[in-house]
């Protein structure tokens, strides 16, 4: 599995500006053997919420995922009848919408636009599971741990928009929830442009090293491939799945809750 990663650098509320560089990004990589390009959280509106509604975010994605023919997975502003979500989607190649997260742990005035997502979502695409969760998800294993023990994904992708100076807990969050979890990561940061985003976009390993890693708060693009020989031996080296202790946790949390 190879994915493209675009730390892109969108500009809040520039819906035609951003538009604009994510299409000049997918048509240079589209046709390049990338079974999917990913891009960060709210890459096209931002957080002038009110700016989304200029367009459909999912409709352009789509669109842009089935003229080019290239896989895509993006964090955008979706609309559900009279509710507003904070999502990524994941878009075919045809342009067919395969799965829609809407994110779980909302940050700061997002809580107050946005409606909290409740459900974990997997896409099987080309023999490989991904599970898709955004940003400050990242720092809660209580999501991550279901998608991998419960419905067995390979990767889990987080598109983010991480603030300038949370380098290393960005980066650290998703080598230990990849770790934790013995799957890949795919951490997709925004980058700084005109606004404070950390970038250092970072896909880590199942054992919790780094795998590729844009050591960078610019706008860049970076390469990964994926190979499930490295989740066999991470979970046959270390067998943390094997020792799990679902009945004492279970007593634990019953105590404390």
């Amino acid at each position: 599995m190879k994915i493209g990663m675009i730390q892109l650098a969108a500009i809040e509320g520039d819906v035609s500006g951003n538009c604009t560089k994510i299409r000049n990004w997918v048509k240079t990589y589209a046709g390049q053997d990338y079974d999917i390009l990913c891009f960060p959280e709210l890459c096209i509106s931002g957080y002038e919420f009110e700016s989304a509604a200029s367009l459909d975010e999912m409709e352009f994605m789509a669109g842009l995922a089935k003229e080019y023919g290239q896989a895509l997975i993006a964090g955008v502003h979706s609309v559900h009848g009279e509710e507003h979500y904070n999502s990524t989607g994941f878009w075919d190649e045809t342009g067919n919408l395969l799965g829609e997260y809407k994110k779980i742990h909302l940050w700061a005035k997002e809580n107050d636009f946005f409606t909290r997502g409740e459900k974990l979502i997997t896409v099987d695409y080309r023999g490989w599971k991904i599970g898709m969760l955004m940003c400050a998800d990242l720092g809660f294993a209580e999501i991550s741990t279901p998608l991998s023990l419960k419905e067995g994904v390979d990767i889990i992708i987080y598109p983010s928009a991480w603030g300038y100076g949370s380098e290393e807990l960005f980066v650290n969050c998703a080598k230990i929830r990849a770790a934790e979890n013995q799957v890949f990561t795919v951490a997709l940061n925004r980058a700084c442009g005109n606004e404070m985003y950390c970038g250092n976009s970072i896909a880590a390993n199942p054992d919790g090293t780094t795998l590729s890693r844009i050591v960078s708060t610019e706008e860049a693009f970076g390469t990964v491939t994926f190979e499930k020989e490295k989740l066999e031996k991470a979970r046959e080296f270390i067998p943390w799945r094997k020792m799990k202790q679902e009945i004492i946790y279970r007593k634990i949390r019953e105590k404390y809750n």
